[in-house]
């Protein structure tokens, strides 16, 4: 017995002694990611493969007029536009973008046609008058096209910057954009992507700033009483671009209430990266006019190209990570495109005829309706967390597990005192051999554990892309 102890006596003494470390911070045993196994010094310990973390002290209100749609005048027609609202309104869609996007650059506000746009659809989209019957909080986009293919000061641009008056007029009266809550009117729709006449990008902001400044000062002039913001159109991409827009806008300049971006983004680009996604936004409208920076994210989705072509459950579990840094940027509102899913397959809120809302359009809605109050810092791990404190007593959680191996995942919880679990529900893929399906996703009760004011979870242990909805009360 004695002989027994003293050999596992020395071989304590020689294992604390060796070189052969065991410390996973140790080089040998490679990166380790912050937030995996593990706790602070001084706190129980949480039996987890990954941890991540909530901040309850730190947050930001959430505007609810985040949660819009970006209108499609080219395939949603006018006679069934009332049914296209309806199946809005189920996903509590906030606001529509209208008429849309590049068709906004060619509408004709007394025909209801697009003259001169080469995708012009045999049936007219809906018309000013059906839009006003069926929503009632909308944008609209004034259009800049017709002088960005003249020069500065040219003949051809002094008549096509009347013409785009008159049309600024037109929108605006006819639209009421005057007499909505909150109505926000946008000058121009991506002039960084227009032709302009076959310029440079630098030469294309430049008659951008010259027509917007135009269009500035006779829209201050005949709505000298405007309830309406007025905004500026620029890539979120290129902050400094602002900061130009800014040193060359020399009239006007004050009545600029913010900027529209359209913040296409995913996790696989350098260009349009999420991690730079909250900075940017901010950047753009602050180097603008830090002063007045009002930001409407007027088009925006999980783009296929930069994130690995994640279709339908697969895109659904982006959206809520773009909706916090939204909240977290304190944008005050923004328009999801597209709504209909056949311009891009796999990412549209609804099918053609609008029977059918996929899962990009039910996360959204489940987020309009439950991602409320204030958006919470989060720190994320492999799987990513939103998070939003509803009132004093209640959060709500969306983990989302996207393409991870099963995890058991533990949210660290800070600043709020965990007393109860309210209710856990999992959105799962139609089918986990297909999660780019093209079906709505199925939701399922599903459970948690507390555990040292950590809410813990198996997350993707069925199956990949599953999206957990956890609500705690406490305190």
């Amino acid at each position: 017995m004695k002989k027994t102890l003293l050999i596992l006596l020395l071989g304590i003494i020689f294992s604390c002694t060796s070189n052969d470390f065991t410390d996973p911070n140790d080089p040998k045993f490679g990166e380790i990611e912050d937030g995996i196994g593990g706790e602070e010094e001084g706190e129980e310990e949480v039996n987890a493969d990954v941890v991540i973390m909530v901040d309850a002290t730190d947050g930001v209100d959430i505007s609810p007029e985040i949660f819009g749609v970006n209108n499609d005048w080219r395939l949603v027609p006018d006679n069934t536009f009332s049914a296209f609202a309806s199946t809005l309104g189920t996903i509590g869609s906030t606001v529509v973008r209208y008429p849309g996007g590049w068709e906004s650059e060619f509408y004709d506000w007394t025909t209801n046609t697009t003259p001169r746009w080469d995708k012009s659809p045999d049936t007219p989209g809906a018309s000013i008058e059906t839009l006003k019957s069926n929503v009632s909080n909308y944008s609209i986009v004034l259009p800049t096209e017709e002088a960005m293919i003249t020069a500065v000061g040219s003949s051809q641009y002094n008549l096509a910057i009347a013409n785009l008056k008159t049309r600024a007029k037109q929108a605006i009266n006819m639209s009421g954009i005057n007499s909505v809550n909150g109505g926000l009117v946008e000058i121009g729709n991506e002039w960084w992507l227009q032709w302009a006449g076959g310029v440079s990008r630098s030469q294309k902001l430049d008659k951008y700033v010259n027509i917007a400044m135009d269009l500035t000062e006779y829209i201050v002039s005949e709505y000298p009483n405007r309830k309406f913001k007025l905004l500026i159109n620029g890539d979120y991409t290129q902050p400094q671009e602002f900061t130009t827009m800014k040193n060359k806008f020399t009239r006007g300049y004050g009545a600029i209430d913010g900027v529209g971006l359209h913040t296409y983004t995913g996790y696989v680009t350098d260009s349009h990266n999420i991690a730079d996604l909250e900075e940017r936004i901010k950047e753009c409208a602050d180097n603008f006019n830090p002063d007045k920076n009002f930001k409407y994210l007027s088009e925006w989705m999980p783009s296929r190209d930069y994130n690995e072509r994640a279709l339908y459950m697969e895109a659904a579990n982006i959206i809520p990570d773009i909706i916090h840094i939204y909240a977290r940027s304190g944008a005050q509102a923004a328009a999801y495109w597209p709504p209909i899913n056949s311009p891009v397959p796999g990412l549209g809120i609804t099918n053609w005829n609008y029977s059918k809302v996929f899962p990009t359009g039910q996360i959204l809605g489940d987020m309009a309706a439950s991602y409320k109050g204030k958006s919470l810092k989060t720190t994320s791990n492999k799987v990513h967390l939103a998070a939003a404190l509803q009132d004093a007593n209640t959060m709500v959680m969306y983990i989302t597990g996207a393409k991870e191996s099963g995890k058991k995942v533990a949210v660290k919880v800070n600043g709020f005192t965990i007393n109860s679990i309210q209710s856990v529900e999992r959105f799962v893929p139609a089918d986990y051999n297909d999660t780019a399906k093209a079906e709505p996703y199925l939701t399922e009760t599903a459970s948690a554990q507390i555990s040292s004011n950590h809410v813990v979870v198996d997350v993707n242990k069925e199956g990949l892309y599953q999206i957990y909805k956890i609500v705690v009360k406490g305190n």
